[in-house]
């Protein structure tokens, strides 16, 4: 238009009368078309690469990098160590846990803290993986708190040294006994093994207590029964009943997990009990339990398996449906700078990579899931967060007022770095099938979904 068919290069001049009224008026112009080619650019190269990438040269690399493990030297592990503190979480209820200790270690006149961080499948294989950081270094001992308790939620619960070599010996030796071997670094916390400590039945049965979340609500109660029955943790399963329940009435000998749940109150003639449906997982096999439940004090009294049957897959997924929004970005500038602000802005975030980007997984800061009468194993999930190598940054949450919050905690905190490009809402999860795709854009995997459903002629 005539208003803008000027000399550009007048428009500039610093002599120009227009040059403080136009130019800024240019700039409002040019910022977001330049953002626009910047991103159709991004888009073409992205496209590019993968067509040209050689997935077998990075395989390569990756068998080329070596990770360095830090540890202690061995003058420190002779060294004396006075204990600091300690505590564990507690989620026990939950099937893990983890366990921390700061030591204060004295080596060659100087004093370093030491931590040391358990991750335990109580569940399984007992200590599953340890970390240990000597120093203050706040990045490392950030980056191990983070590694180890991101995402598990649950309280900090202090506790006496005796008790914390208690537990770590006590899950250290489920992992023999169960064939499986300890994780690296026992160089560091060998002396914890070897450490000689008694408890009697009551300190134990106290500090087993410690480890487990309070309950509060029958539902709760109901929930955590089911869920550590199922999973054959007799040790939990007799915490939570009132009297003794006998250990065989599931279905399957194999541990099962507790996918859903849904719990109604039965009015007897003089009595209430609980009719539970719950459906159960095993290496991809699905069954549904008809359960019913008494309590005393919100401990059970009874429990009896009415009926069970298997269901297929297709029918699980349905059961286990859901919505779910997604809001896509193209990042602006380097990605790398996003990946950095994501775990400061939520702390505590599960952090998982693969070859075709990195994802943040925020929980809830609780487990009042498990006080509902209507259970889901993935409720706990507040919002994801997965940075694409190809640009991207897909966040998505399980609700709208909670995808509109997680969108205006993004614009507020890295909007400099993000252009909104897309929004959707799914009728059921498929956010996960997108991730374990081969896909260079979210487009192109919604493409695919649209082909996959158009109608054959």
């Amino acid at each position: 238009s005539e208003s803008i068919s000027v000399d550009l290069t007048e428009l500039f001049m610093i002599d120009s009368p227009l040059f403080f009224y136009n130019s800024y008026t240019i700039m409002l112009i040019i910022i977001p078309v330049l953002n626009i080619a910047i991103c159709a650019v991004k888009r073409q190269l992205r496209r590019s690469v993968h067509l040209f990438r050689d997935r077998n040269n990075l395989q390569n690399r990756r068998k080329n990098l070596k990770v360095i493990r830090g540890g202690l030297s061995s003058t420190v592990q002779k060294s004396e160590k006075n204990f600091i503190s300690a505590f564990v979480t507690n989620t026990r209820l939950m099937g893990v846990l983890v366990i921390y200790l700061r030591w204060m270690v004295k080596e060659g006149g100087f004093d370093s803290n030491l931590h040391q961080f358990f991750y335990v499948s109580t569940d399984d294989c007992g200590i599953e993986s340890y970390r240990g950081v000597l120093g203050d270094d706040g990045e490392d001992f950030i980056d191990a708190e983070q590694s180890m308790l991101g995402g598990l939620g649950g309280d900090k619960i202090e506790l006496t040294e005796t008790e914390a070599v208690l537990i770590v010996q006590q899950y250290a030796e489920q992992t023999l006994s169960r064939g499986f071997l300890l994780p690296d670094g026992n160089e560091e916390y060998g002396f914890l093994l070897s450490a000689n400590v008694r408890a009697k039945p009551d300190e134990e049965a106290s500090l087993f207590r410690k480890t487990c979340a309070p309950i509060t609500s029958n539902e709760q109660a109901i929930n955590y029964f089911l869920m550590r029955y199922f999973a054959h943790d007799e040790k939990a399963v007799e915490y939570l009943s009132a009297r003794p329940i006998p250990m065989g009435l599931a279905p399957n000998k194999q541990a099962e997990t507790l996918c859903k749940n849904t719990i109604e109150p039965f009015m007897n003639s003089d009595s209430v009990s609980f009719l539970c449906e719950s459906l159960i997982e095993n290496t991809d096999r699905h069954q549904m339990v008809m359960s019913e439940i008494s309590l005393e004090n919100m401990k059970v009294s009874s429990f009896s398996v009415r009926s069970s049957f298997f269901v297929s897959a297709s029918e699980a997924a349905m059961m286990l449906g859901r919505p779910e929004y997604v809001t896509v970005y193209d990042i602006l500038g380097d990605a790398d700078a996003v990946k950095k602000k994501l775990p400061g802005m939520y702390p505590g975030a599960l952090q998982k990579s693969n070859e075709n980007g990195v994802m943040y997984i925020q929980f809830k800061a609780n487990y009042n899931n498990l006080k509902e009468s209507a259970y889901r194993l993935n409720d706990d999930i507040r919002g994801i967060y997965y940075v694409t190598e190809f640009g991207q940054l897909v966040a998505v949450a399980y609700s709208l007022p909670a995808i509109c919050k997680i969108e205006k905690e993004l614009q507020a905190a890295i909007g400099l770095f993000l252009l909104p490009s897309a929004k959707y809402e799914f009728k059921e999860s498929v956010f996960y099938e997108f991730v374990q795709g081969d896909f260079t854009e979210f487009s192109e995997f919604v493409d695919f979904l649209n082909d996959d459903f158009e109608p054959e002629e």
